[in-house]
């Protein structure tokens, strides 16, 4: 799971199309997978791995099962589909789910 992670923390600053969405979001993202939390901080147009201890405001957490997430950051599974199938559950405004579907799906690896 950590390294699909940072494989998706790793992408983006090399995805120019998905910069002008980072550069303004001032976001902490928890995911909970079972029982590990993983954290990824979106500030001053980066994106960062995080430690997940640390509380620092503006918080969106999504919490599923390993295999939703791996399908999410594979981008076999949308982010809003897994919400309406009961895959994920999240604790942030609409506004932020709609943020982070664009950066996941826009962040996908692309088919060989």
């Amino acid at each position: 799971m950590q390294e699909r992670i940072d494989r998706f923390v790793n992408g983006i600053p090399n995805k120019e199309h998905i910069l002008p969405l980072v550069k303004k979001l001032d976001l902490i993202l928890k995911i909970v997978a079972e029982d590990n939390t993983y954290c990824v901080s979106f500030k001053d147009g980066r994106v960062a791995c995080c430690d997940p201890c640390i509380d620092r405001g503006n918080t969106a957490t999504i919490s599923g099962r390993f295999a939703y997430f791996e399908d999410l950051f594979d981008g076999n599974l949308k982010l809003l589909q897994g919400i309406k199938k009961n895959y994920f559950t999240t604790d942030c405004p609409f506004r932020a789910q709609l943020v982070l579907e664009s950066l996941f799906y826009l962040a996908r690896p692309l088919p060989v």
